[in-house]
């Protein structure tokens, strides 16, 4: 057969799924092929990509790595024809090799540590290069599996499981820095992360002015097709004007307020958890207290992957996904709500006596009429 240029996938997790795990595997396909226009054939513990954009995989989870890769016939001088050929190109600048062989078809007829040697030293014949089994300039992957593929680069892949594999979830995404991050955790562990944003404006079309805009965008290259729930929150602001002293609790009312709104959105959409940034300890509303009073204001799970992080190890992950320039951009948004002597342990008599007087279920039930919804 004519050796074909396609691109190997491997996926780790996965692989532990049991009886589920064609589910996972079968999700991961639909998502590889919807993300890169390309072709997946399903092997045991592989992918083989034809066609499609491979550069693509690097936004797909639940790939541990991947190769463009060469499929070859399965014999000797195939393999040996196509590595020499291929390694005339690779060779450029570099003074050092190595072979690594895996071989799953056993009924191939040399051991991989015959092929490694046999293969290896047609390169030192040919190039006059020398072999580094610990720190090769140069490695040459051979893979001997349904077929033969032969490559030279891993690409890491995002690991994790596919999106989709885990449910739905919304996720209150705010224009800081720890939300966006938050809410790429959960998509790598499968699930379909929605977003809810509260914002200043009146008018919920003005976010298409608004840096949030690229904030929904860069996360949206990890999952495609994400929903947007825009809500302005201008409800609440004249309802705790109108409450006047609230002896340090507006950002606890403030937060209580949000994932109640985002609560009702969810068991209207069928969504089975809220999401949010929260890091235990980093600000005067994320002390264990505060948190518990939040939470208990919900009957759905929220989920904070964030919480055992420090600011540093989230901007690092920030960084790495492209949302961190965007956080600091400046905006007003729902980080906004400020308090000049925040309470750190929230009392709950005082927080329900103030929900009372701010009349909280009609605030929430006002700002619901003013939700509208964004597809990407």
């Amino acid at each position: 057969m004519d050796n074909q240029n396609i691109t190997l996938i491997h996926y780790g997790e996965l692989s532990l799924k049991g009886r589920n795990r064609s589910f996972f595997e079968n999700k991961l396909k639909e998502n590889i092929e919807r993300e890169t226009g390309g072709k997946v054939t399903k092997y045991r513990g592989r992918f083989v990509l034809e066609n499609g954009d491979p550069e693509l995989l690097k936004n797909v989870f639940g790939i541990s790595w991947y190769a463009e890769a060469l499929k070859v016939d399965k014999n000797y001088d195939s393999i040996r024809e196509i590595v020499l050929r291929n390694v005339d190109k690779e060779l450029s600048g570099k003074s050092s090799f190595a072979v690594f062989v895996k071989r799953s078809d056993k009924s191939f007829p040399y051991t991989s540590m015959e092929l490694e040697n046999e293969i290896g030293s047609e390169i030192s014949k040919s190039y006059a290069i020398k072999v580094n089994l610990k720190n090769p300039e140069l490695s040459v992957f051979i893979e001997i599996a349904d077929d033969v593929y032969v490559y030279f680069k891993k690409k890491q892949g995002l690991k994790g499981l596919p999106v989709d594999v885990s449910g739905d979830v919304l996720s209150l995404l705010s224009g800081g820095i720890d939300s966006p991050v938050a809410s790429y955790l959960m998509m790598k562990r499968g699930c379909r992360v929605n977003f809810i944003h509260f914002h200043v404006f009146r008018d919920n079309n003005l976010i298409n002015d608004s840096k949030m805009l690229r904030v929904f965008e860069a996360l949206n290259k990890y999952q495609s097709n994400s929903r947007i729930f825009l809500v302005p929150y201008y409800q609440f602001e004249m309802a705790i004007l109108k409450a006047l002293h609230t002896g340090g609790h507006e950002l606890v009312l403030f937060r209580r307020f949000m994932v109640r709104v985002a609560e009702r959105i969810s068991l209207k959409n069928g969504f089975k958890a809220l999401v949010t940034g929260d890091s235990l300890g980093q600000v005067a509303s994320q002390t264990m207290e505060n948190i518990a009073q939040i939470t208990n204001t919900v009957s759905i799970p929220i989920f904070q992957p964030l919480i055992a992080y420090d600011k540093q190890e989230i901007v690092d992950l920030a960084k790495e996904i492209e949302t961190y320039e965007l956080s600091i951009e400046n905006y007003k948004d729902c980080c906004s709500i400020v308090s000049s002597n925040p309470r750190t342990k929230a009392n709950s008599r005082q927080i329900l006596a103030l929900e009372e007087r701010m009349n909280m279920e009609e605030v929430i039930e006002k700002t619901l009429d003013l939700v509208s919804l964004y597809n990407m």
